[in-house]
Formats: structure tokens, sequence, C-alpha cells
């Protein structure tokens, strides 16, 4: 498949809100836990491994985009990129390429090099709206402005 420079506003627009329709029943499961701490382990595990995939599911649907047009500036696209890829093959470290300047003054998540990743809703809420935002301004064409 090729690499993409543009994508419409409509699919960034649909992409966006099957990430919020994600996030809110994330938020529906945590207000229907019993208030007694019963179940603050269980979701607290679901939380770690629920927004560690949506991390990737987030970088799946974008993942096509072209680098030419995301730049060698550091920012939230390389971010979540070096995110997934230290979630998949690095034990869940982050170890973005140096040449990326990844680390704790420009990521949005604060992360240095050899941190242990552990996406929260806030920290992934936080990404995905900054991804999103890079994403429209990088990658939405004129016509769709």
């Amino acid at each position: 498949m090729e690499e993409q420079g543009t994508f419409s506003g409509d699919y960034i627009a649909s992409c966006r809100w099957r990430i919020e329709a994600q996030i809110a029943a994330f938020d529906l499961l945590r207000a229907q836990a019993p208030t007694d701490a019963s179940m603050d382990g269980a979701i607290q595990d679901i939380e770690d491994e629920y927004f560690n995939a949506m991390a990737g599911q987030l970088e799946g649907m974008f993942a096509l985009r072209s680098r030419t047009v995301e730049g060698d500036a550091p920012g939230p696209l390389h971010e979540l990129r070096a995110v997934v890829a230290a979630l998949n093959a690095n034990g869940g470290r982050f170890d973005p390429p140096e040449e990326a300047g990844l680390d704790a003054g420009t990521t949005v998540l604060g992360l240095d090099p050899g941190d242990a990743i552990r996406l929260d809703r806030d920290g992934f809420q936080e990404l995905a709206d900054a991804f999103f935002d890079a994403l429209e301004e990088a990658y939405t064409s004129e016509a769709d402005a």
C-alpha cells in the first residue's frame, strides 16, 4: 500500500469520534465499578492494557501516513509511533530513534528514552488529542480545512 500525504477531514473526524467513544466506554466501566474499592486493582489492570491497545489502534488508523509530510521535528506524530513500537517490541520501554529528538521535554507523555510506558486514561487522552491536532494540521488538504 502507498503512503498517504493527506487524509480527508471526514476520515480524521470519524477516527477521532471512534477513539472518543472507546474512551467514554472505559469511563462508563470505571463509573459503574463498586465504590468500596474492591475492583480498584482489576480496573487498573484493565486501564493499563486497554489504553496500550488503544495506542496501537490509533497508530494503525494512520499507519500509512507519509513520513515526508510528518517532517523531522519531534511531536505527537512521532511520539505515538515510538510508543507503539516500544509497546510491541521493546518490552514497554520508550526507545525512540535518536534522530526523532523525543525526550521528556518534547513528548506529550513526558517520556525520556528508557522510561517504562504505562498509558492511563488521561495520558492516552492527552496524546490522542495532540496526535489528532498535529495530524489535522499536517495531513488535511486545503479543500478539507
